[in-house]
């Protein structure tokens, strides 16, 4: 069955567009030579949301569908950045208490500005899935409500009306690459295509270091991964989710993974020609678009930099060349 439906898509536009305006999609000429075959590039730029980062979409349209009880409990969720900033952005916003936990030895800046909106935050586990686990607990200890990065309606929901803003300002749009994760954003995109633009096709990006929903997909079952060691921090994920697994199986047109350089590359590249700066999961999208060119030849297609949260030290490291 499909997670969500146009009519949620809607909903969740109407319930965040006052808090939320439209960010930029460009075309930059010096972008699409470095691409080449004739590509048509439109930059979605996410990285222009209040917490730089496309989540602040599926946080806002998660926190404004709870109840008052559930307003009044808080939520929790497992993070490695980005969603849970969005979390505490939107819960500062509606004063909604958020707890968010996180694995030791997380994105210090990352860390800090989840503080910085207001956040508890809960350091604990080796890993995402490890922090998972942990969120878990806090919901069963004090009754919060647990806002899965993926594993929500609403958070879908709020990921896809990024699609919806596309098409509305690049109807032409033929194709998209996006980075997955755990899938948010590309079952947004695909639940838009199948109703507003059902012959654009949808391509997933998966960095190589945590490939276990890349390599599930093309399994047609879900596999566990063993790690998640990549430095997109964003992608960093060893499992498959129910709500989005089936859906991306279901609808991607293809799903490709890339290495550490190759993301390394494509953040060099957007900060050369678009002068953004995008962290590893921000640039993974572009990275899967170069790796796809030769199919795309020709093609209007677009990305997204869904992300510009990376820490001073691993930009450093990607400008040097040294990862």
């Amino acid at each position: 069955m499909w997670p969500i439906t146009i009519a949620d898509v809607l909903q969740a536009r109407k319930r965040i567009r006052d808090r939320l305006p439209v960010t930029p999609l460009r075309r930059y000429p010096p972008l699409e030579d470095a691409v080449g075959y004739g590509i048509k590039v439109s930059v979605k730029h996410e990285n222009h949301q209040p917490t730089q980062a496309f989540k602040a979409r599926n946080a806002l349209s998660a926190l404004t569908a709870l109840s008052d009880e559930e307003k009044k409990r808080g939520v929790v969720a497992a993070t490695r950045g980005n969603h849970g900033a969005a979390l505490a952005w939107a819960g500062q916003i509606l004063r909604v208490p958020v707890a968010v936990c996180v694995p030791r030895g997380n994105n210090p800046e990352k860390n800090e500005a989840m503080r910085g909106f207001g956040a508890e935050l809960i350091e604990e586990g080796d890993d995402y899935d490890s922090a998972v686990l942990v969120a878990e607990k806090l919901v069963k200890e004090r009754g919060m409500t647990v806002v899965h990065s993926t594993n929500n309606r609403h958070v879908i929901a709020g990921a896809a009306t990024m699609t919806l803003e596309m098409i509305e300002q690049q109807p032409t749009l033929d194709a998209l690459v996006i980075a997955v994760g755990g899938g948010s954003q590309a079952v947004g995109a695909l639940t838009v295509a199948r109703a507003v633009r059902p012959g654009m096709q949808i391509f997933g990006v998966q960095a190589e270091k945590a490939s276990a929903i890349h390599d599930s997909w093309h399994a047609g079952k879900p596999l566990q991964g063993s790690t998640a060691s990549t430095f997109a921090d964003g992608l960093a994920t060893r499992n498959t989710y129910d709500l989005t697994f089936p859906a991306l199986r279901e609808g991607l047109s293809g799903f490709v993974k890339v290495g550490e350089a190759a993301i390394a590359d494509a953040i060099r590249l957007l900060l050369k020609t678009t002068h953004n700066v995008a962290e590893g999961a921000g640039a993974a999208g572009f990275a899967g678009l170069l790796a796809l060119r030769e199919s795309l030849a020709g093609k209007s297609v677009g990305i997204v930099i869904s992300g510009s949260n990376i820490d001073l030290e691993t930009l450093r490291r990607v400008l040097n060349r040294e990862l």
